[in-house]
């Protein structure tokens, strides 16, 4: 049995663990997959991180400058571009453009939705 939902019906929100940043997300999850639409302004910077979580992320407006592992160079992206974050890689973003995008994950990051307290996203010092 199928289940048939409409954007609109997801709340579009802020993320717990950013304060205070210009970045607003609609999540919506099954069991195994999440799919989280991103609209982040200029300037939104996200630290070097993991999680368990695998990521695809599509880039549909703007510029973001992402970085993943230990590779030294940072790439841009625009539209039109997928970044691929393979399970517990390091990476961090940096929104050079105000930016949409779609963000597909497996499996779902608990550690996105609003109360839950169990830290599966791990902050790394760069």
């Amino acid at each position: 049995m199928g289940y048939y939902h409409r954007w609109e019906d997801f709340p579009e929100r802020g993320i717990y663990y950013l304060p205070g940043m210009e970045i607003k997300v609609r999540i919506m999850s099954g069991e195994k997959i999440m799919l989280t639409d991103i609209k982040a302004k200029k300037g939104v910077h996200i630290d070097m991180h993991h999680h368990e979580a695998e990521q695809i992320i599509l880039v549909y407006k703007g510029k973001v400058r992402v970085r993943t592992g230990k590779d030294p160079s940072p790439k841009v992206i625009g539209p039109g571009d997928i970044w691929v974050v393979p399970s517990n890689s390091p990476h961090g973003v940096d929104y050079i453009e105000d930016t949409e995008a779609l963000e597909i994950v497996s499996p779902p990051r608990l550690d996105n939705f609003v109360g839950y307290a169990v830290s599966h996203t791990y902050f790394d010092k760069e």
